[in-house]
């Protein structure tokens, strides 16, 4: 009896509905915000490297997002970023805080009542320490295929302050398929890419999610650099604690 009492008991948790804002990519965003009343913290850390060569600078980034759910349809987060660099002494950064971002979301409708879903995304950040300041636009799309999903984003973002030279305008794209081989577990790719001043940074790579319960979830990536202006590797790992 204790032993089919434990069975159920693992059964149920592996079964549950998984977290509403469960991702299954950790660049490109999907249909999904926080539900009404509910608050949830992401821990967002971010390694890469510019090229392959031995010396080259590696970048740590470490983010603390917490997030609440203003209605089903909307919500509103707040980013605490931290950045390091290694390398050499032209290059090297210590670890500080780098930059503060506030997040709103906004679905136009429930989820399968469009042909595409559609979300609204919009975030406004505050570099540290010097007048720099940057706004970001996202339209995401979304399609379920039974087990199938695919999303796209299309991303705008200007950067001014008196401490940047110039206005910049940079638009950016990332795009995902993935496929859930069990409630608890989705596989898929994903690739993502900016462009500036002429310069496209494109990477692409393989994307993981597992859920283990209904308020704990964790999302894997890896991008590989598929033009000279990307980072040669950027690994990313995202974990979801609903409150």
């Amino acid at each position: 009896m204790k032993r089919l009492l434990v069975s159920s008991s693992l059964i149920l948790v592996f079964s549950s509905t998984a977290h509403a804002d469960l991702r299954s990519f950790t660049a490109t965003y999907e249909y999904s915000t926080v539900p009404e009343g509910k608050t949830a913290v992401e821990l967002w850390h971010t390694q890469g490297r510019n090229t392959w060569d031995a010396d080259t600078p590696q970048t740590f980034e470490q983010i603390v997002e917490i997030e609440h759910g203003l209605t089903d349809k909307w919500d509103i987060a707040l980013y605490s970023v931290f950045e390091q660099i290694a390398g050499d002494a032209m290059t090297a950064e210590p670890f500080h805080f780098a930059e503060l971002k506030l997040e709103t979301r906004y679905r136009l409708a429930d989820r399968g009542e469009w042909p595409v879903d559609t979300l609204l995304y919009f975030e406004a950040a505050k570099h540290f320490g010097e007048s720099a300041y940057a706004v970001e636009g996202k339209v995401i799309g979304a399609r379920d295929f039974d087990r199938l999903t695919a999303a796209v984003n299309a991303i705008a973002e200007l950067k001014f302050g008196k401490d940047r030279p110039e206005t910049e305008l940079e638009l950016g794209a990332a795009a995902g398929l993935t496929y859930q081989v069990h409630p608890k577990v989705r596989l898929g790719a994903e690739a993502y890419g900016t462009y500036e001043e002429a310069e496209l940074a494109l990477a692409a790579g393989p994307a993981v999610s597992l859920a283990g319960s209904s308020s704990f979830w964790i999302t894997i990536t890896a991008g590989f650099g598929l033009t000279d202006e990307a980072d040669a590797l950027r690994v990313r790992a995202i974990i979801g604690i609903e409150l």
